[in-house]
């Protein structure tokens, strides 16, 4: 496809995407009832921090806690002027 990939890594979970029948790679949640599939495994230890309450990610400048790294970064650049 052309897409510039850094990491081996990262390229091995890329093709997977173009694959037609990719889902002898999923990575499905466990938990009853839930039916969240991902290609990359990363992704899936974070949403099983929904259904355990994980909160690892806490901000420096206040007391918001999170789940996703993402959700943290976007937290601190609003409220506090972060800039990575």
């Amino acid at each position: 496809c052309g897409k510039p990939i850094c990491r081996k890594k990262n390229l091995d979970a890329h093709v997977r995407t173009h694959y037609k029948d990719n889902d002898a790679f999923m990575h499905a949640c466990t938990y009853p009832g839930c039916t969240y599939k991902t290609l990359q495994e990363g992704n899936l230890k974070t949403h099983i921090g929904k259904h355990t309450g994980d909160l690892s990610h806490r901000c420096p400048e206040c007391t918001f806690t999170t789940n996703y790294q993402g959700n943290l970064i976007r937290h601190r650049k609003v409220c506090h002027g972060y800039e990575p």
